[in-house]
């Protein structure tokens, strides 16, 4: 599975990323309780990067870093068309991963959205299951992808301290495409 979000899409300024958080099926349930249990010990109802302070960012950075999980990032410069970035990204994510049969994205696109991205993969010869767009609040990989989503970014346009430490003790988990 991929559970896929972006960050500071809408900006005119700066970066956008999109992120994507590949699962193992087999590990989908236990990666799924140690997250849980990380949220309710930093006492947070669920991750979300926009709205956690730095102190709680670095907290759950460090208790991500042993979860066995991986990243892709891909990183544009703003001003960007969301839907063409969204389709390269989906492109290069499924040049690089095998057996990819569900894709979660975050957000809610319409049905017409939707089908048009499903089409638009088709024509890139790529066979996939399903595309579902969710709301972040009820699927845990995807609060996990809006927090590497925005730390990439985040970090792309503020080099500070704190960035700096959570993408160190995160480079294992974080591969960059472009």
């Amino acid at each position: 599975m991929v559970y896929i979000d972006e960050s500071n899409i809408s900006s005119s300024v700066g970066h956008s990323t999109y992120a994507s958080i590949f699962i193992m099926y087999m590990k989908k349930e236990f990666i799924s309780n140690e997250i849980n249990n990380i949220e309710n010990i930093l006492k947070i109802s669920y991750i979300h990067w926009v709205d956690m302070p730095w102190k709680l960012r670095v907290k759950f950075a460090e208790r991500i870093k042993n979860i066995d999980f991986v990243s892709n990032v891909s990183l544009y410069n703003n001003p960007i068309i969301q839907e063409n970035a969204l389709e390269s990204f989906l492109t290069q994510v499924l040049n690089t991963e095998n057996k990819i049969y569900r894709i979660i994205i975050d957000g809610k696109k319409g049905k017409r959205y939707e089908q048009k991205l499903k089409s638009k993969l088709k024509n890139h010869g790529f066979i996939f299951n399903n595309v579902m767009f969710l709301n972040d609040k009820t699927e845990i990989f995807l609060r996990l992808a809006d927090f590497i989503a925005g730390l990439i970014r985040s970090h792309a346009d503020d080099k500070n301290i704190y960035n700096e430490y959570m993408v160190n003790i995160l480079k294992r988990k974080i591969k960059i495409l472009n």
